[in-house]
């Protein structure tokens, strides 16, 4: 396998694993709509390679460490995102189904399944 894909996949599998254990701490999930998680995903690597740095991929990467800091994935503003509209920006974290079940005011049991 020529280098550069190899690379690709090597980051591909760790942004995946970065993306669910994070969706799996703080009660989200991944995107559901498989295209769109693996662009989303693909995004994030090539950042990843790219930059060393797993860069939201719906953000501008401006070259100021302290601007760009901000927009490592997740980026400081998913959870209120989130919170306002269901999804972070780039679609890549959702609300967990029983979070939002709370929030439009039904009776949330557990589900392991999330």
């Amino acid at each position: 396998m020529p280098l550069e894909r190899r690379g690709m996949q090597d980051a591909l599998e760790e942004v995946r694993r970065r993306a669910e254990r994070h969706a799996a701490r703080h009660g989200l999930r991944l995107q559901s709509d498989r295209a769109q998680l693996d662009y989303i995903l693909h995004g994030l690597a090539r950042n990843l390679l790219q930059y060393g740095r797993p860069y939201c991929p719906c953000r501008e990467v401006t070259g100021d460490p302290d601007t760009d800091r901000r927009n490592i994935c997740p980026c400081r503003t998913h959870r209120e995102e989130i919170e306002q509209s269901g999804q972070c920006e780039c679609g890549l974290y959702v609300r967990s189904r029983n979070a939002l079940r709370q929030a439009q005011g039904g009776v949330s049991l557990p589900n392991p399944g999330n």
